[in-house]
């Protein structure tokens, strides 16, 4: 196994994705920093782990991985909101789910697997990431490294379980509800982001004035409350008083 403190810092501007070289985040001061799988090893490993590190904007809209390619860096979700989307026989992508802070960008990446979904930033989103070279020499020989790996991987499929389940619901007003729930989560708080009705519209199989017309009726009903144009806060810890009524 390589010694940690003899492996090299070569990160060029084409080593990550296509942002650029990025920045050095502040990780003692990230409010993701509970979720972050770059966050696990111990002292000394830590340091020389997080100044591989680089933290980069990603664009509405701009593809950060692609269902069956290798890619050449491990990513966790800072801030923002992605969307995944599962090719079929027919070659085209449908949005299966929606997946936020702390989340990983190439999890299959250190196993050598391609990538299972393509992953779409849908909100301002910022990402920091490293090689996966660095993953594999310096942190998958750590236990602890591995055992969060895999805690975050089996929480990532039982997200998209999460999304799967949902849209067994009956109603479109326990769709969204639950839809709204779950990207609350993604964020880590009660008040979030509110994607576009569009991209909403994509997850839940559905258009997106029928999104629209349900959201104004959590609202009506007190279990949703506006607070922007893009920002809403959800009143109740469930969707059970939909199921109530």
């Amino acid at each position: 196994m390589k010694d940690f403190r003899e492996f090299p810092v070569n990160i060029s501007k084409n080593s990550l994705r296509t942002g650029g070289p990025g920045t050095t985040p502040r990780c003692d001061h990230c409010s993701t920093r509970g979720r972050c799988l770059l966050a696990v090893l111990p002292s000394p490993q830590h340091e020389h782990f997080r100044s591989l590190v680089r933290e980069r904007s990603v664009a509405v809209g701009e593809a950060v991985e692609t269902q069956g390619a290798h890619g050449q860096v491990l990513g966790v979700v800072k801030v923002g909101l992605l969307k995944g989307l599962r090719r079929g026989p027919g070659g085209d992508g449908k949005t299966i789910m929606l997946a936020g802070k702390g989340r990983l960008v190439g999890f299959t990446q250190p196993f050598g697997q391609p990538a299972l979904l393509s992953l779409l930033a849908i909100t301002p989103t910022r990402i920091c990431e490293l090689p996966v070279q660095a993953v594999n020499d310096i942190a998958m020989p750590q236990s602890q490294f591995q055992q969060a790996l895999y805690r975050i991987t089996a929480d990532f499929l039982g997200c998209m379980a999460d999304w799967s389940r949902l849209l067994r619901e009956d109603s479109y007003l326990a769709k969204v509800c639950a839809a709204l729930h779950l990207i609350a989560a993604e964020e880590g708080h009660h008040a979030f982001r509110i994607p576009s009705h569009t991209e909403l519209a994509s997850v839940l199989g559905t258009r997106r004035e029928t999104v629209a017309r349900h959201i104004a009726i959590l609202i009506e009903r007190g279990l949703l409350r506006k607070v922007d144009r893009w920002h809403g806060v959800l009143i109740t810890p469930d969707c059970s008083l939909v199921w109530e009524r």
